[in-house]
């Protein structure tokens, strides 16, 4: 692969973005009327002597348009100016029933139209040049991907950050396999989605966090009207999910992309697979051709932003710095001025290796020549905690089964040091790796380093004493020294299992759960995301398998039931087998 040129910053700063070429011109609170009649309202960032007819980037925001008039700010909030001063209308706009635009908030409910709408105004304007580009991160990436495929005639480019919460069963990246991402998610409806456009008062979230049943958090809080209860209590196997146009196998975009995605980031996998589903389900061949993926290591909305060296939660990898402003204004250069005329001379892929702590690049995803590689489980049956005898590496399963006792009173915890942001920051897991209802499987020390970059996926034969239960399964890189850092986990939902086997992830069914036989060995499918890593010589490969991780991820109370408006919870005693007619085991993209 390629090794594309690092950008230059000193030490504890950020790239910064290129000297102004502009002054700008700020028009506030410019209503631009939707479909139905509701107004929505933008602030205007016009580059002054820059010409009649330009092009604009457009950015919809749920958190306040007014924070982008700050000038100069190296934040996101500064981009606006930046942008303009750079030649380009910036246009930026509260959505629907957020601060000072009309009409009453839902999460993702009106993305998609109210995009395109925007659009077709932004172009009809005199001072348009009819190319309308896209930008922003979080919940501003995914309202472009869901617009992306109504295909507003103006929209020339697109450029989604931390995008995959636009993917139909990822919603808002608030559910990941049908289990609520629950620490960051209901602190997210609580502040940041409710319908007022306010902080509520301050709770204590560690301690609420403990508290059931799920569904009547908001309101036992104190919290402004929003919609957690309906996005907790209807799994996503209920129709109701069907109103919202999330991206799917029947969406087509038809729109270049450069999607960025980070290695921290909750959604990571699902914004890599949107990058090869415009790819694949675009529908010219103009679009497959120009869609575009740059994967940092940093957490949610921080590439750009990110002090070197970079500290992941607790982990540091180095010097990320990349000259992300230069390769956005080439990107709307491009599209938004030249048409696509010309090369962009820019891989199709650019990732930050962690470990070797340098940049890489690729042609496609999965990296050309990966060998997904099972590691197989082993131990003598006592593989709870770091101290028991879990061994993992190449050489088929073989031993005894592995038991723990799994108490959702007493769940395994996240070791996050983060653990409401949304992000899965990297954090020291040796405390949590000697709790008994922890299982532990590690290689010995490697001979020679193993780059392990692309998807993750882990395979575990299981059984419960319950008809329920949850499986969480971590992939992390044990220091020479005795550090142990989380690189990506994901859940499984006993119930679900039938769902997990399909590929990408908008294709799971969760419409049909079934529950478990008591005692009888399952096969289970677990979606661990992606990661790019490099175990250097002397590093050990370690797998950990729980039943939860909380409050990351919503405890199952294994009762079988509803675990949103439940309150009773049940014991399970799970199983992992790993022999050679179940042979539990990890599979990695080794490169």
């Amino acid at each position: 692969a390629q090794q594309p040129a690092s950008a230059q910053a000193g030490e504890g700063d950020v790239v910064p973005f290129p000297k102004p070429r502009f002054d700008v011109n700020l028009e506030e609170d410019v209503r631009i009327p939707m479909r139905d009649g509701v107004g929505l309202f933008a602030d205007i960032y016009r580059p002054l002597g820059a010409g009649d007819r330009l092009p604009t980037i457009l950015i919809r925001t749920q958190y306040d348009k007014a924070p982008y008039r700050e000038r100069g700010s190296k934040t996101h909030d500064g981009v606006a100016c930046q942008f303009a001063s750079q030649g380009f209308t910036v246009v930026v706009q509260d959505i629907r029933g957020r601060f000072r635009s009309e009409g009453v908030f839902h999460p993702a409910a009106s993305d998609a139209d109210d995009g395109y709408d925007t659009v077709a105004w932004i172009a009809a304007q005199p001072w348009s040049n009819g190319k309308v580009g896209g930008y922003g991160c979080s919940a501003l990436g995914i309202n472009q991907v869901m617009m992306a495929p109504q295909r507003p005639p103006a929209l020339a480019a697109v450029l989604p950050q931390a995008s995959g919460g636009a993917m139909r069963n990822r919603p808002f990246g608030t559910i990941f396999s049908g289990v609520p991402e629950f620490g960051w998610s209901f602190k997210w409806f609580r502040e940041k989605g409710n319908q007022r456009s306010q902080i509520p008062p301050a709770i204590e979230y560690h301690d609420f966090l403990q508290t059931l049943p799920l569904a009547d958090m908001n309101e036992r809080s104190d919290s402004f009207p929003n919609d957690w209860r309906d996005w907790v209590t209807h799994e996503l196997g209920d129709p109701w999910w069907r109103q919202f146009a999330f991206f799917d196998e029947n969406s087509r975009p038809d729109v270049p992309g450069l999607f960025i995605e980070s290695w921290h980031d909750n959604a990571v996998n699902e914004g890599i697979e949107l990058f090869n589903a415009f790819k694949n389900q675009s529908m010219t061949e103009r679009s497959r051709r120009n869609q575009y993926l740059i994967i940092s290591p940093t957490q949610h909305c921080e590439s750009e932003c990110a002090q070197t060296p970079y500290i992941a939660g607790e982990r540091d990898v180095g010097d990320v710095c990349q000259d992300y402003w230069s390769i956005y204004l080439r990107w709307f250069d491009h599209w938004l001025r030249r048409n696509g005329q010309g090369e962009l001379n820019m891989p199709h892929v650019q990732y930050y290796l962690m470990g070797a702590n340098r940049w890489k690049s690729a042609d496609s995803w999965p990296l050309p020549g990966t060998s997904f590689t099972p590691y197989y489980f082993s131990s003598g049956g006592h593989a709870n905690t770091s101290n028991g005898d879990g061994k993992l590496s190449t050489a088929m399963a073989s031993g005894p089964a592995d038991l723990y006792r799994y108490d959702p009173a007493d769940p395994t915890p996240s070791p996050e040091a983060i653990r409401t942001r949304g992000d899965g920051s990297a954090a020291d897991q040796r405390e949590v790796d000697l709790r008994p209802d922890r299982l532990v499987y590690t290689t010995e020390p490697l001979r020679s380093g193993v780059e392990v970059t692309g998807p993750l996926r882990a395979v575990v034969y299981v059984s419960s004493s319950a008809v329920d239960t949850d499986f969480v399964v971590t992939l992390s890189d044990v220091y020479p020294d005795g550090r142990v850092y989380n690189l990506q986990k994901g859940v499984a939902r006993a119930r679900y299992r039938e769902a997990y086997t399909a590929q990408p992830r908008y294709r799971e069914d969760y419409s049909r759960p079934s529950l478990l036989t008591p005692g009888e060995i399952y096969r289970i499918e677990v979606n661990m995301a992606a990661t790019g890593n490099w175990f250097g010589p002397g590093h050990r490969i370690r797998v950990q398998v729980a039943s939860s991780s909380f409050p990351h991820f919503a405890r199952n109370l294994n009762t079988g039931g509803n675990n949103a408006t439940e309150t009773a919870t049940v014991v399970a005693q799970n199983t992992i087998y790993h022999d050679r007619d179940h042979p539990s085991h990890i599979i990695l993209p080794v490169v």
